[in-house]
């Protein structure tokens, strides 16, 4: 089980992800909300990570940079910063999307809170 709550030791945006599954390291989906059917749709909220195969304690997460548009940061004349946090995948459709984007023939994702799904069957 991936724990979400510390600092990981790594992050990637998805050109570092597609780097680091071309590497050898696995993709995982990590659901960290139950997802809910609203009409045809599964919601709830998926992780991506890459986990190194030999030492699998080892995983950076998807994350995606967001400019802080803080009045403070323009007030005293310095540039936004760039925000890091988790991407998270809100929809069952969206990680089927972002799987087939990186190469994979079969997406998985779990449906429990806490569970987590390697996924290997990345086309040739």
């Amino acid at each position: 089980m991936i724990d979400l709550r510390k600092e990981p030791p790594n992050v990637v945006t998805v050109d570092g992800l597609k780097e680091l599954l071309e590497e050898g390291w696995l993709l995982c989906i990590y659901c960290h909300e139950l997802p809910e059917l609203r009409g045809p749709h599964y919601h709830g909220i998926w992780y991506v990570l890459a986990i190194e195969p030999k030492e699998r304690s080892r995983w950076a997460a998807l994350i995606t940079q967001r400019t802080r548009r803080a009045r403070q940061s323009a007030a005293i004349g310095n540039e936004p910063q760039a925000d890091l946090v988790f991407r998270e995948i809100r929809t069952l459709s969206t990680v089927f999307t972002m799987c087939k984007e990186l190469g994979y023939t079969i997406p998985a994702a779990p449906m429990v809170a806490g569970q987590s799904v390697i996924i290997d069957s990345k086309a040739e």
